[in-house]
């Protein structure tokens, strides 16, 4: 038989069998081996290792989220109804009546804690937080509760028995690595898109006024005129509504008010006050004119056309009438009140309404006079930035026309007062009467010689009131320096929007930024706040980082940490 002629590559037998000369081709067939990128790798991995979950932890709300986020993904209320056990739907059955609990104080059951931390029980806080951060993983964030950093958004002014239980708490249940602390007020302040700013945090126990300057806290002041006593004077109006007998009961009969069925609950009035109420107009005050380009003139008619079709000047008008459904009432009702009424828990509340100023004490100024003294105690320079950048946030700097009031009342204070500390009517004497003044403005024209027992004297003028002389270089330098940059606003009134202390830590920690203090988990579980380093004990030489050499800085090599303003 002859051998098969033709090339090698067409003969039958190669069909079934590989060639010889091929000896790393597969003997069956089977699917290649495909490497998976780790972009596409489980979520879940990805965000253990690479995403922070941002909380911020408020005396009513936890927000949560993912650094990078906009808003937080979940928002956990500490209520009574949000602390029943697992399981229990009872509040999805038809007919449920939600039942009433004695409180000491006025929404006692709907917060996490309370300023005074005399009598509070700081393991039910922990466990409150614990129950809410479980809570927000797997209903909201949809995740596990494997170990990831945290960064921990909390009021300046946080107790440190308060600071050490949360952190307990978090390094404890959830075990992460570690956790960055930062301030609400600076945060709130990044997230308004500025670096100095007057943030005027209207909150539940407590409004607090804070100066940042370059992301610096500079100053601090407080009152304890916030949403919880505007929530309070809401429901008298309300009661008193139902029942006008009952300004007129004992003393020792106020704490059977929140048992009683007949009168709203907490809820019902804080959801009135959250729709309805709101805040009259103020002293009006002509506004100064400031060169700031073009004027949108038709933009600004309408607005003045729309609120005076409002028409709420504040005086009663009967024809204004609103009516007010009552359901947590037994049984249920009806109010009718004048739709100027309800502006008064606001004024009596935040705005002391018929009281004197030399009557409050410094801890219970309204608004406009606890943002003005807090202006009135900053430097100059630091003053001039701050009040042209004031921030409005928390629950109570929802309520219409409260931020519009709270500016006319300052610029009424500035117009009156002046930016001068001393006030009294010895003062008013001493301005008034010329004979009491040692120092006179210098009139324009010649200087009177005085001629007294033959000797001429010439009267000096204050150092203060000579006017400079005009340097040129320094007038060409100040042009020099300023080419090339934007008009600095300062010097008057203004508000500014932010979108929350949440949102600035979100965007700090997407950018990498870190944070002042960073606690380490080891760390805190061996020696606890005990072991945090004091500002004197910090040494400046040995902290400062160093790029080359033997002593260059270690990530995560921490001797020790430091709690920052809460330590």
């Amino acid at each position: 038989m002859s051998a098969p002629s033709g090339p090698a590559h067409r003969s039958v037998a190669n069909i079934r069998s590989p060639a010889a000369g091929n000896p790393g081709a597969p003997a069956s067939p089977h699917t290649p081996v495909r490497t998976i990128s780790s972009t596409f790798g489980s979520p879940s991995s990805l965000r253990a290792e690479e995403d922070i979950v941002i909380l911020e932890l408020g005396s009513r709300y936890l927000r949560a989220g993912f650094a990078g986020d906009a808003v937080p993904k979940a928002v956990i209320d500490f209520g009574p109804e949000e602390q029943r056990r697992a399981g229990d739907y009872s509040r999805w059955e038809v007919g449920y009546v939600r039942g009433r609990r004695e409180e000491k104080s006025w929404g006692e059951a709907h917060e996490l804690w309370r300023p005074d931390l005399r009598g509070l029980d700081l393991g039910l806080v922990g466990d409150k937080i614990d129950r809410a951060v479980r809570d927000a993983f797997t209903k909201c964030l949809l995740i596990d509760s494997r170990p990831r950093r945290m960064s921990l958004v909390i009021p300046s002014a946080l107790p440190l028995p308060l600071l050490s239980a949360v952190l307990d708490t978090l390094f404890t249940n959830f075990q992460p690595p570690t956790i960055s602390l930062m301030s609400a007020p600076v945060l709130t302040t990044v997230a308004a898109g500025l670096r100095s700013a007057l943030i005027v945090d209207i909150g539940w126990a407590e409004t607090v006024v804070t100066a940042v300057y370059e992301f610096r806290e500079v100053q601090c002041t407080r009152s304890v005129r916030a949403t919880k006593m505007f929530g309070e004077a809401m429901f008298k109006l309300l009661a008193d509504d139902v029942d006008p007998t009952r300004p007129k009961r004992e003393s020792a009969d106020k704490r059977a008010d929140a048992d009683r069925r007949d009168l709203p609950s907490f809820e019902e009035c804080e959801e009135i006050a959250i729709r309805m109420a709101w805040c009259k107009l103020g002293k009006r005050v002509e506004a100064r004119k400031i060169s700031r380009g073009l004027t949108p003139v038709k933009e600004e008619d309408e607005l003045k056309a729309s609120m005076r079709s409002l028409d709420i000047s504040g005086g009663p008008d009967s024809s204004s009438m609103v009516s007010i459904p009552l359901s947590s009432t037994d049984p249920p009702q009806s109010l009718l009140l004048p739709f100027s009424k309800l502006a008064e828990p606001c004024e009596s509340a935040l705005f002391a309404a018929g009281t004197l100023a030399e009557d409050l004490d410094d801890e219970e100024l309204p608004l406009h006079l606890l943002v003005y003294r807090s202006l009135l105690q900053l430097p100059v320079d630091v003053r001039s930035i701050c009040m042209s950048r004031i921030v409005f946030i928390g629950g109570g700097s929802l309520i219409p026309g409260l931020r519009k009031r709270v500016l006319d009342e300052v610029a009424s204070l500035v117009d009156e007062q002046n930016w001068d500390p001393v006030r009294g009517k010895a003062v008013d004497q001493y301005r008034s009467n010329p004979k009491l003044q040692r120092t006179k403005p210098r009139q324009p024209g010649p200087t009177e010689i005085l001629e007294e027992q033959g000797v001429m004297e010439t009267p000096t003028p204050s150092a203060a009131l000579i006017e400079q002389e005009y340097d040129p270089i320094e007038e060409q330098l100040k042009k020099e320096a300023a080419k090339g940059k934007p008009p600095v606003e300062s010097g008057h009134l203004r508000a500014v929007d932010s979108l929350g202390a949440w949102s600035g830590g979100s965007l700090l920690s997407q950018m990498k930024v870190p944070a002042i203090s960073i606690v380490e988990r080891e760390q805190w579980l061996q020696h606890g706040a005990a072991g945090a380093s004091k500002a004197r004990d910090i040494n400046v030489v040995t902290a400062h980082r160093q790029s080359m050499g033997a002593g260059a800085f270690k990530p995560g090599d921490r001797s020790s940490f430091t709690l920052g303003l809460w330590g």
